[in-house]
């Protein structure tokens, strides 16, 4: 098995941000292990998502569903959908093994829908593991503005 470099967790995390800014749902969940975790805290950094209250903590199941939800159209709080831009940066892979890694990026996502233009600022954490490819297992999106009003998130962060 091979240990993850930073550029093939690059390749990875942009990869992950086309797939999504093309709305390319089921491509992005192939990139997911079976049991993934999709997780945006409220209020700070993020502790202990069953203790603590979460804008979104999805697992598997969860994440399946709300794609569904998307993709049907009549999803109201996406119609129209959101057209959105993420840049990447600032990755670094931490603790590399040869099945699992720990990476962490920044991330900036421009949102317009409706005329009206969003920019969300944040910080991931990605725990990878390989399963004939590296694979998502865990999206800890942490934004940085978490702890004011955020409209209307129904989309991937």
């Amino acid at each position: 098995m091979p240990t993850l470099s930073r550029h093939d967790a690059e390749d990875l995390l942009y990869e992950e941000a086309r797939l999504l800014d093309e709305r390319r749902y089921d491509d992005w969940m192939a990139m997911l292990t079976g049991d993934a975790v999709y997780w945006l805290p409220l209020n700070g950094s993020g502790g202990d998502p069953n203790r603590e209250i979460s804008i979104i903590h999805d697992d598997f199941a969860q994440l399946r569903d709300r794609i569904e939800r998307l993709a049907t159209g009549v999803a109201h709080a996406q119609s129209p959908p959101s057209r959105t831009a993420r840049l990447i940066s600032n990755v670094e892979v931490a603790q590399p093994a040869q099945d699992h890694a720990i990476v962490r990026s920044a991330f900036l996502l421009y949102e317009i829908r409706r005329g009206k233009q969003l920019l969300y600022a944040g910080r991931c954490e990605y725990r990878l593991r390989f399963d004939g490819r590296w694979k998502i297992a865990l999206k800890k999106a942490v934004l940085v503005n978490n702890d004011e009003v955020i409209d209307n998130l129904t989309y991937i962060v």
